[in-house]
């Protein structure tokens, strides 16, 4: 009798500990997002999905508005366990895996056609990556397109170049690329770039049309430049060390509920650069449309500084770049 209590004393403690990890386990999601805005409502839902997925055995804290740090703070808290998934920029993605930043080069796409074209048929290509790093990507997110703001008309490359352009003091290779080509760069930290175009220490920078309305960047710099610069990226990624304490039957739908909140944040994107349009127009931006000549201009300018980050030590390798042009140019 006592040979069997301790057997099944035995059998429980084997039992309660290999299942306390899976009941205990909270996936804690930093996320640049204030609290109430739509993308952080959309978070939650997800959260709420997650727990409803695997009957309250995956739950999910969101830290939202920067309060886990910015996204090197984040990759390097998942990195050692302190942080469990992040929602990161087209240059976090890039930190750790450089060949991503193939998506976002200025100029490379001209289309959302194209755009989603590439998430489809390229973005899958770094999921092996993305594991070897550690890391493990849900969904990718896609929020419009940046383009560049100015203080007075502008209308070609050459006529910015003679400008002081903000680029984020926060990526200082991104700023050594824009120098290269020949623009007048001032690296700017996003928070003081109102105080920059106040003092006249820039003169032009780039956003997309909702953070220039946000911010009220373009009441300084009321020129927009018709010119799609760049889609603006960023993607849902989770420690392959998180990933795998959740088991197999339940990744598919987590990895689809991910999917659908991406979609999520892609619509009220949209409605928020529209209704940023919409506004700024209304309060004096004027859009500078360009004819195809200029147009052409911009992109033979920005596709030529392609070279100063592909090739062997740098962000994207060879092979993918033409790979990857060689298919844009079969799909135009």
């Amino acid at each position: 009798m006592i040979i069997l209590k301790k057997t099944g004393l035995f059998i429980f403690l084997v039992l309660f500990v290999s299942l306390t990890p899976l009941l205990a386990l909270t996936v804690k999601l930093g996320s640049p997002f204030p609290e109430g805005t739509a993308w952080d409502s959309s978070l939650k839902r997800m959260a709420a999905e997650w727990s409803d997925i695997t009957n309250g055995q995956v739950r999910m804290r969101i830290y939202p508005g920067g309060v886990a740090g910015d996204e090197a703070d984040m990759i390097r808290k998942m990195r050692f366990g302190q942080l469990d998934a992040g929602v990161l920029t087209t240059f976090g993605l890039q930190s750790i895996v450089p060949n991503t930043f193939v998506m976002s080069l200025p100029g490379i796409l001209q289309s959302e056609a194209e755009l989603n074209y590439v998430i489809d048929e390229f973005a899958s290509g770094f999921d092996e990556d993305f594991i070897d790093e550690g890391f493990r990507i849900l969904a990718w997110s896609k929020s419009g397109w940046a383009y560049f703001f100015a203080k007075k008309s502008l209308r070609t490359p050459n006529s910015l170049m003679n400008e002081k352009l903000s680029v984020s003091s926060a990526d200082e290779e991104l700023a050594m690329n824009f120098k290269a080509l020949g623009f007048n760069v001032v690296p700017t930290a996003l928070s003081e770039l109102m105080v920059a175009l106040q003092s006249g220490m820039v003169s032009a920078f780039y956003a997309p049309p909702m953070a220039a309305a946000a911010y009220q960047w373009f009441a300084l710099a009321p020129h927009m430049i018709n010119f799609p610069l760049a889609p603006v990226l960023g993607g849902f990624i989770i420690s392959e060390r998180t990933w795998n304490r959740i088991p197999d039957r339940y990744h598919d739908e987590l990895k689809a509920a991910t999917e659908t909140v991406a979609r999520d944040f892609y619509a009220e994107s949209e409605r928020l650069n529209t209704e940023a349009m919409n506004v700024m127009n209304r309060h004096g931006l004027q859009v500078e449309k360009l004819n195809p000549a200029e147009l052409q201009q911009w992109y033979d300018v920005m596709t030529g500084g392609h070279k100063l980050v592909v090739g062997e030590g740098k962000w994207i390798d060879d092979d993918l770049f033409r790979k990857f042009v060689s298919a844009l140019e079969g799909l135009r």
